[in-house]
């Protein structure tokens, strides 16, 4: 278990602790979006002021207490304000006081939601259309035309369901009123306000991934050819584009809102894309190419604590330290047989003398230098007598050259290696196997 996951499953332990035993006040919040916990039938509307207990920046929640017990439960932080002291707080809450409980159908697809009150700011969001958002405040920005006039409306503070604020102008916007209870109320139905599919809602709100990033991390095997933090399925649900990016795809579609047309199973409208949601944590989704054939890949969703960037630059440092660690023993090692290894910096080595090996095991073509990578793992069964796996990228040579390798008091001790790979073709990934026959050459190199 590496120590990211470490922290955190000791992150989850302390809140649920802190759950149980919490008794100081880290301040006030307003709660910006009703909060509805099913676990223990507790609603709590927008608008209200609760106290905060803890900011677990780990699990991205707020402990705080429920008004009228003494209950305690976890919220998404972007559903409250900063806490405050409770003066704060109370002078505060007169701010969002006008659009007590309101909340927004977008009637236009696409509609953006920007960083500033003026249509030239930055998009932070795209708005689907029917998507519900809540209305915060008004604010005071240059009115947008349509080329004549300039539009009705005003320039609203608005909360989308992923947590992202920004500022949205009213003209395509339908405000009605949110009951106590979580139902809406007045206005719903003049804005058209539709039950919310929640499946169809948590598979727009999730970051999906291809589905080998679990065997990965939980063997700890970070190939960083197939591990990327851009692959993976975007929804679009910020941008409108729904993306498939794995090793062999990179492909986007613009889309105009999802249709249910089965139990879980989604239409992107105007994409040639359509997903099954198999579980929370797993989508089936399929497109048809531009031949028309049916295609079918795999994602998952990673827990909340995995960072996909984190993972890929701590495994550039392990191939990294591997390498420096050679380095450190030697840098230059000798054979009376098999000729001088030095290992030169920057990934690099120089080996001279290696005729004995030529064709067998080194081409004719290769000169006498290159790179090496660390970039495959070994096998349970060769962990207790080797350290790991070397390749050699011989300059005039096209084919790797790989060895296993043991480091020693004494010198490096290296044997042949057999690498093969095999495509997979449902994810565009090569699956590795490292072999060594028991006959395999051993070629011991003294510091």
């Amino acid at each position: 278990m590496n120590k990211k996951m470490i922290l955190s499953a000791l992150g989850a332990l302390m809140l649920s602790v802190i759950l149980c035993s919490c008794s100081s006040i880290l301040g006030y919040s307003i709660v910006l979006w009703s909060i509805e916990d099913e676990d223990s039938s507790v609603m709590i509307s927008d608008g209200a002021i609760v106290p905060v207990y803890i900011k677990s920046n780990i699990s991205h929640v707020y402990v705080i207490g429920v008004p009228g017990t003494k209950e305690k439960i976890e919220v998404p932080l972007w559903k409250l304000t900063e806490p405050e002291s409770r003066g704060k707080t109370l002078r505060l809450s007169e701010r969002y006081a006008e659009y007590s409980h309101q909340y927004a159908v977008c009637v236009l697809d696409g509609l953006p939601v920007r960083s500033d009150p003026v249509n030239t700011s930055r998009q932070v969001y795209r708005l689907r259309k029917g998507e519900v958002i809540r209305a915060l405040y008004e604010g005071t920005g240059a009115i947008p035309t349509n080329g004549v006039s300039s539009l009705e409306g005003k320039w609203l503070r608005v909360l989308t369901a992923d947590g992202t604020l920004g500022w949205c102008f009213s003209h395509n916007l339908r405000l009605f009123e949110m009951n106590d209870d979580g139902s809406a109320g007045l206005g719903a139905e003049e804005a058209q306000v539709q039950e919310a599919d929640k499946t169809l809602a948590d598979m727009l709100l999730t970051k999906w991934y291809p589905d080998y990033y679990s065997s990965m991390i939980s063997s700890g095997n970070i190939d960083l050819v197939y591990m990327r933090s851009g692959y993976g399925f975007d929804t679009g649900a910020s941008s409108g584009t729904v993306a498939i990016r794995t090793p062999l795809l990179n492909l986007e579609y613009p889309f105009r809102g999802a249709t249910k047309i089965d139990d879980r199973i989604y239409k992107f409208n105007d994409a040639p894309v359509q997903v099954t949601v198999r579980s929370p944590s797993s989508l089936l989704v399929q497109y048809t190419d531009e031949r028309g054939m049916p295609r079918s890949y795999s994602f998952i969703a990673l827990p909340k604590e995995t960072n996909v960037d984190a993972l890929i630059e701590a495994e550039i440092l392990r191939r990294k330290e591997a390498y420096n660690s050679l380095r450190a023993l030697g840098p230059d090692f000798k054979s009376s047989n098999y000729g001088t290894l030095s290992f030169t910096g920057d990934n690099a080595f120089t080996w001279r003398g290696f005729t004995l090996l030529v064709p067998t095991v080194i081409s004719r073509n290769a000169r006498t230098g290159g790179t090496v990578s660390m970039q495959y793992f070994l096998p349970a069964a060769l962990k207790k007598d080797w350290d790991g796996v070397i390749t050699f990228a011989f300059e005039g040579m096209q084919e790797e050259v790989n060895f296993l390798y043991k480091k020693e008091s004494t010198g490096l001790r290296l044997t042949v290696a057999s690498v093969s790979k095999t495509m997979n073709e449902s994810t565009g990934r090569q699956t590795v196997s490292i072999n060594h026959a028991s006959n395999a050459l051993v070629i011991f190199f003294q510091k």
